[in-house]
Formats: C-alpha cells, sequence, structure tokens
C-alpha cells in the first residue's frame, strides 16, 4: 500500500505538562489497538482477522518504539526519560495473563503499575478497506490498457484505485490523563508494501513525541 500525499494530522500537548511529567522517569508503549473495517476479504475468518489484527498490533509496537529512539537524541535535543523495551512490555503483560487485545481495554493506572512505569503510550489504528490489493492493482491496469487501445486517457473517479483509509492516533496517559495526543489520516492504494506505512506512521507520531528537551 502507497501512502498517498494527501494526508492530515494534528496533536495536543497539555498545558501542564512539563509540571506534570517532571518526576517521570520512564514509560511503556502498549500494543496499538487494530480495527479492521470495511469491505473485509471473504476468504478470511472472524479468527483469522482477529489474528491479523493482534499480528500488526506487535509491528506498529515494535516501530513506534524503534522510531521513538531513533528520534530521542537528534540535534539539540535528549530524552528524559526510559522507554521500557517493548519486548519486556509484553512478557510483562504475559506474566500477568493479559492477551494484546485484552491490554487494549485494560485501566491505564492499572497497567502503568503492572509495568512499573510513569506513563503508558496508547495508540490505535483503524484501516478502513475499499477493496482488495489485487483488485486496485487490476483497475489501474485496466485502465493503462484502455489508454492504449483508444490512444487517449480514460477518465475515471478520482482515487478508483484506493484500497484503505488509515486512522491513527497515538496517547501519552498518566493517572489517568491525556498528556499528549497526536492524530493521523493516511489514503493508501495496492502499489507499496504495508512496512512502508507502518514505518511512515510511527515515524510522525516519534517526530512530534514529547520528553525530549534541549540537551
Amino acid at each position: 500500500m502507497l501512502i498517498s500525499l494527501t494526508s492530515c494530522h494534528r496533536y495536543y500537548t497539555s498545558s501542564s505538562f512539563d509540571v506534570k511529567t517532571v518526576k517521570h522517569k520512564s514509560i511503556a508503549i502498549l500494543p496499538p489497538q487494530m480495527l479492521l473495517t470495511g469491505n473485509q476479504p471473504k476468504n478470511l475468518t472472524p479468527t483469522q482477522i482477529a489474528e491479523i489484527e493482534e499480528k500488526e498490533s506487535k509491528l506498529f509496537q515494535e516501530a513506534l518504539y524503534n522510531n521513538i529512539l531513533r528520534r530521542a537524541n537528534q540535534g539539540k535535543y535528549s530524552m528524559d526519560v526510559n522507554v521500557q523495551p517493548y519486548s519486556n512490555t509484553i512478557a510483562l503483560l504475559e506474566k500477568n495473563n493479559i492477551s494484546i487485545r485484552e491490554a487494549w481495554a485494560k485501566d491505564d493506572k492499572e497497567l502503568a503499575t503492572l509495568l512499573g512505569v510513569d506513563a503508558i503510550v496508547r495508540s490505535s489504528i483503524q484501516k478502513d478497506r475499499y477493496m482488495s490489493d489485487l483488485a486496485a492493482a487490476g483497475i489501474e491496469v485496466g485502465s493503462k490498457i484502455l489508454d492504449a487501445v483508444l490512444s487517449r486517457p480514460v477518465l475515471l473517479p478520482g482515487q478508483v484505485s484506493k484500497t484503505s483509509d488509515i486512522r491513527a492516533t497515538c496517547s501519552i496517559v498518566s493517572n489517568g490523563e491525556t498528556l499528549w495526543n497526536d492524530s493521523y489520516k493516511r489514503e493508501s492504494d495496492w502499489n507499496s508494501p504495508a512496512n512502508d506505512i507502518i514505518e511512515n506512521i510511527t515515524d510522525n507520531f516519534a517526530r512530534h513525541f514529547p520528553y525530549r528537551k534541549k540537551a
């Protein structure tokens, strides 16, 4: 899936963020909540879709962790909290018999205590699917064939080969209060691997991630 140039984002930081995080020493990134909506593949069962959601949740968690660390100490800024390794977060959840899906709805304060951190990073990804990559590719190829046969461009509805809209949010929560939030909307089509989308979304979140101070 290819990320379109048309996208939007906005982020919020609490006016009391610095005051309420001054004693924070560590944070943990939870597996993002995944939601696949729209025109679902007919050859997949609900169980298989749930498995895909949980697998992609882990991929997003790892990518967000890596991108936050990659941008943590760039230029004149440095990260002033420790970010719990994502593998440790998963291990602690499993140790306490909390599945990835159960963690999505677990109380924030309870999770922070269980993970031994001052704040948790929650995120959610919703993919509204219009058609399969194969169908979208077929439409684009068909359009090119018609162009060649008719020797003129064939006008099709805009974004006809779009496969999905992707809405993503990311929040820092401490003591039941959202201290920072970022959100994006992306359009995607068939022509680029899914890991490009994961990398792009999580890098955008990492670019605006707080807890960075001038060195």
